[in-house]
């Protein structure tokens, strides 16, 4: 059975105050400081998000986002495009 992945993903609006991975549960984990980023900015490794949603109501710049409440189809096609949206984290390469 294929690993279900987490729907919640970070836009480059984030300012980086770590409010989000604070409230991320500890055995969770899911959300990490993008690396060498000038900002200190935030993102969401989808595949271990949980969808509890602990992080939204903490970000204080409404960055954090639930792809199910955007028109972001589920399954494979809303992953790619999660995946799409939150591509300004990813090292260039």
């Amino acid at each position: 059975m294929a690993k279900k992945s987490g729907h919640f993903y970070i836009d480059e609006s984030c300012i980086g105050c770590g409010a989000c991975d604070h409230a991320c549960p500890g055995k969770v984990d899911a959300i990490y400081a993008v690396k060498d980023d000038f900002l200190g900015r935030f993102a969401i490794v989808i595949d271990e998000c949980i969808d509890c949603g602990f992080c939204i109501p903490l970000c204080p710049v409404d960055c954090i986002h639930d792809a199910r409440t955007e028109d972001i189809p589920e399954g494979i096609a809303g992953y790619e495009r999660i995946h799409e949206l939150q591509s300004w984290a990813q090292p260039a390469g």
